[in-house]
């Protein structure tokens, strides 16, 4: 099956589209002997069910399955449209404009990141009510706490989780060798990977033209590395912001001199302006080191394919220990809903139903919400290494996985000031990192300060 790089935004699948990629795909992608009894009599409901979502064509292919089983055992006469393949920045705002402007959307993809600020806003539902009329099989304790924990708004559940994810290296050995590189472990240091880009940038036929290692750069994609330092974004209790601590600032430095003082991570917006996925520049060789989640790992098996030997590793330590990011998303129902009820048992069933869980975790080698599927995320050995995969996600993100702190008007203030004043760094607008932070610290401080009062 051949699968775009850049799935085209706002498409849309109909459930005949979803029979069609169903019946296509067959022996490839669905799993024998898994298959959902209906669990209640058909409904004669019509209508059409919208939702929206972030997802690409590749990892929409598990969401895709268990809608139509859903709905076609369950209401067969509704109509299902989903949005899908829009950035991950154009989602949240035309979520928010989506819900905002009344329009019907009867399930929406949620972040952790963005959880508490929609709850905030009053623009999703509470779940509590349906959670204690029809609760998932063995909720809350069979599934991830901090994920459980991370959908929740004063006490009251907003979303129910999908998955628990933790970031990695997807490293490609051919870069690796040429560079003589060895494959970070867990003990390697932020040192030690800026050495290894340096001589992987270095041993490239046309060093001018390519990085080494893609690094993040986003608010709730660093907050590991900045633990890693020694420093913290923001605290509670009450909320505070650190982002004027010196370990902080060491920690953006570290960052801003991969980008532009020695050239060996690329800029957020370098790749796009290629027109190229993180997954084809790591094949590619562009970068020899690629961060991600989990989750991501049939999509690089199956864009890398054949084209290079490639492996996981760990992320850094720190001057203190070893941070790991850990984080997911989860289903929502956006208070525009016209089918609410149906919403519900739909979600439920998608993130949360024993007979779905592994159907996910397999086709999307991902640790799933409930804890109990964990190895049903292993990919299979043709497309990468269950061992290595399991140590470097599943073990030590179990071991070390720091959440980030979400705190009320997260995306507004991602929007206005971390993302507005710190684009000034990666574009190479300022090279004074610490007079940016500064500025980004007087401007937390000030939203936390609001939403304390």
């Amino acid at each position: 099956m051949n699968i775009p790089l850049r799935q085209p935004r706002q498409t849309r699948f109909t459930r005949r589209r979803m029979l069609q990629a169903g019946s296509a795909a067959g022996a490839g992608l669905l799993i024998p002997g898994i298959v959902s009894t209906p669990t209640r009599a058909q409904s004669d409901q019509s209508g059409t069910f919208r939702a929206m979502s972030w997802e690409t064509e590749a990892e929409m292919r598990k969401w895709q399955r268990h809608l139509d089983t859903f709905f076609s055992e369950n209401y067969p006469n509704m109509e299902v449209q989903v949005d899908y393949g829009i950035s991950w920045e154009e989602y949240w705002t035309k979520l928010q404009t989506t819900i905002a402007g009344g329009a019907q959307m009867d399930m929406s993809w949620m972040h952790d990141s963005r959880a508490q600020s929609y709850a905030q806003l009053g623009m999703v539902m509470p779940l509590d009510d349906y959670i204690a009329a029809a609760p998932p099989e063995g909720w809350p304790d069979d599934f991830y706490q901090s994920q459980v924990d991370a959908f929740r708004y004063n006490g009251v559940q907003y979303a129910l989780p999908y998955d628990w994810a933790a970031g990695g290296f997807y490293v490609n050995l051919t870069v690796l060798d040429r560079a003589e590189v060895a494959t970070p472990t867990a003990e390697s240091t932020f040192d030690d990977l800026l050495e290894a880009a340096l001589k992987i940038k270095a041993s490239a036929p046309n060093p001018d033209e390519v990085w080494a290692v893609r690094m993040p750069t986003q608010s709730h994609d660093t907050g590991w590395i900045v633990r890693n330092f020694g420093g913290n974004q923001v605290t509670a209790d009450p909320l505070t912001s650190h982002f004027n601590d010196s370990n902080t600032i060491a920690a953006y430095q570290y960052l801003y001199d991969g980008i532009w003082t020695h050239g060996v991570f690329p800029a957020p917006d370098a790749l796009e302006k290629m027109g190229v996925a993180n997954s084809v520049a790591f094949a590619s060789g562009l970068v020899g080191l690629a961060y991600s989640l989990n989750d991501e790992a049939f999509v690089f098996s199956e864009v890398v394919g054949d084209d290079a030997e490639w492996t996981m590793a760990p992320t850094p330590s720190g001057v203190d220990g070893r941070y790991q990011f850990v984080g997911g998303s989860g289903f929502s129902i956006p208070v525009t809903a016209e089918f609410p009820d149906i919403s519900y048992e739909a979600l439920k069933y998608m993130a949360t139903d024993p007979t779905t869980a592994p159907i996910t975790a397999e086709m999307g080698s991902m640790f799933v919400s409930r804890m109990e599927n964990w190895e049903d995320a292993l990919p299979d050995p043709e497309q990468a290494d269950p061992e290595v995969y399991k140590e470097v996600f599943y073990t030590l993100g179990s071991r070390d996985g720091v959440a980030p702190l979400y705190f009320p008007g997260y995306q507004q203030w991602d929007s206005t000031i971390y993302k507005k004043n710190m684009d000034q760094l990666w574009a190479n607008a300022t090279s004074d990192v610490a007079a940016v932070l500064q500025q980004v610290h007087e401007e937390t401080q000030a939203f936390l300060d609001g939403i304390e009062q």
